[in-house]
């Protein structure tokens, strides 16, 4: 488990669900559900896909996302399992988050927008083109 109390952000920002991050994740890497799917090993992926990133639902095992796009298991459980004032910083955009290694369009590695703290590098440079 990640420390959620070491990486706050100075403000308030809403609450990610983990449906939410999923969907944030997948859309970040570029990908559909169906392409998602593909890329885990075919169609049966695809009802499971859906389900993960239906509001309300959360799940105790989900697939090995992070083998076809930069994913946390452990966020996940983190935003399923924890109170909001316990969940890891994560930016509003596209869930990254401070222990994922993710190259932004700089080709640094991500960090914390200076800002907007609510957003990392790749999304506030995906916002300035």
């Amino acid at each position: 488990m990640y420390p959620a109390h070491l990486m706050q952000s100075a403000t308030d920002t809403p609450v990610i669900q983990p449906w939410d991050y999923v969907a944030m994740r997948r859309n970040a890497a570029g990908l559909s559900i169906e392409q998602l799917a593909k890329a885990l090993g075919g169609k049966i992926y695809e009802r499971h896909l859906r389900a993960i990133e239906t509001p309300g639902l959360r799940f105790r095992e989900i697939a090995p996302l992070a083998r076809a796009m930069p994913f946390s298991a452990t966020i996940y459980r983190q935003l399923a399992d924890l109170p909001p004032h316990q969940h890891p910083r994560l930016c509003q955009r596209c869930g990254w988050d401070a222990y994922t290694d993710q190259p932004d369009s700089d080709g640094d590695l991500t960090a914390w927008s200076r800002q907007d703290d609510a957003l990392c590098t790749r999304c506030e440079q995906a916002g300035r083109q």
